[in-house]
């Protein structure tokens, strides 16, 4: 059975909302931003370089989510 576009719609908005749950609930975006403070050598941390770890961090879990698929059995099979 195909998805239909209603479908896909649905997906995204959960993904959407299950990456700024884990955004929320976890420190992923602080590691990005101290990476990026300590490659920068500053303490100040300009806007755009918060919205940018934030699209990093937002695609990095879309692309982890989109090719769940290929490492989901890897890591399965872990004992």
């Amino acid at each position: 059975m195909a998805l239909t576009n209603d479908d896909k719609k649905e997906i995204e908005k959960i993904v959407q909302k299950e990456v700024k749950n884990f955004l929320d609930t976890t420190k992923a975006h602080d590691v990005v931003i101290k990476v990026i403070q300590k490659e920068l050598g500053t303490k100040k941390i300009d806007d755009k370089i918060v919205d940018l770890s934030t699209k990093v961090v937002v695609e990095l879990f879309k692309t982890l989510w989109q090719r769940k698929g290929f490492w989901e059995s890897a890591l399965k099979s872990v004992k």
